[in-house]
């Protein structure tokens, strides 16, 4: 079980590192002032979560050094890159986030690995639900303050 344990926080390590890449991208890119400090506090959560997880790692003798963002991970930039609207970007963003919850989800070990350990699975899987909810939330407040932008007809 340890290895399949192993596994899924090596899955997991390269999803986060993806998504990090994704959100530092866009963040160079985009004008918006408002979409910029999302992705700041977003980028920030990230690399919380990417310090947990390579302690995992490093804790079941990996060194998580070693990874970069693969070549999902550079389609996926590429993509948001070439989209003209900034509300598909955003949606880029949360399926890269929605990935991140469903990778605790779909793998059983997290469930049962480390219970006791505070930078376990379970906090890891917790605080990626918050970073979904909370671009979600950035993602309402954002189609109110375009609507409100609006000239009314």
């Amino acid at each position: 079980m340890v290895e399949l344990a192993l596994e899924a926080l090596q899955a997991q390590l390269q999803a986060y590192l993806n998504c990090l890449e994704l959100c530092q991208v866009f963040r160079k890119q985009t004008d918006d002032p408002y979409v910029r400090e999302a992705l700041g506090r977003l980028i920030e959560e990230l690399q919380e979560s990417l310090a947990a997880i390579a302690g995992q790692l490093r804790r079941r003798g990996v060194a998580p050094g070693g990874y970069e963002v693969d070549g999902t991970g550079q389609a996926r930039i590429q993509d948001v890159l070439a989209m003209r609207s900034l509300h598909s970007q955003l949606l880029a963003v949360r399926g890269s986030l929605v990935q991140l919850v469903a990778g605790y989800t779909a793998s059983p070990p997290f469930a049962n690995a480390d219970a006791t350990n505070s930078a376990g699975p379970d906090p890891l899987a917790a605080q990626a639900r918050r970073m979904l909810d909370g671009w979600d939330q950035h993602m309402r407040e954002m189609k109110a303050h375009f609507d409100k932008s609006l000239p009314s007809c």
